[in-house]
């Protein structure tokens, strides 16, 4: 889904962590039409580990099953503990409340439902400003 709006008041830059890699594609072209740089796509949970700390994002768009043995609440926990300031949104299908109760523990700024709600999207980033 192609998503149309003005672009953000700020230019974040973005990591998006997504194993489904079509879905990688459309959150990346659609952040570029916000006006987001896209630094990078992670599909484990060690590359965004990995992208977080060398890439230094503004925004990080977690999913929670990701390829590898690390899951998006783990990569989260653990790009915490390297930077505890950094807005995580939770973009996942797995929304029951067992999920949303660990992914939590990591403090994220949203938790959103797939298929992402573009609008709603850009209205969280922009109030990360």
């Amino acid at each position: 889904m192609v998503f149309f709006c003005p672009i953000l008041a700020w230019p974040p830059r973005v990591l998006v962590v997504e194993d489904e890699s079509i879905i990688a594609l459309a959150t990346t072209a659609n952040l570029k039409r916000m006006g987001c740089e896209v630094i990078g796509t992670a599909a484990t949970g060690q590359q965004a580990v990995d992208y977080a700390l060398h890439k230094r994002p503004d925004v990080v768009l977690m999913d929670i099953m990701l390829e590898g043995t690390m899951d998006g609440i783990e990569a989260a926990s653990r790009i915490r503990e390297q930077n505890p300031d950094l807005p995580i949104i939770y973009c996942t299908a797995y929304t029951d409340a067992g999920t949303r109760g660990l992914a939590a523990s990591t403090n994220p700024k949203a938790f959103m439902g797939k298929p992402i709600d573009y609008g709603a999207l850009k209205h969280i980033i922009d109030d990360l400003q």
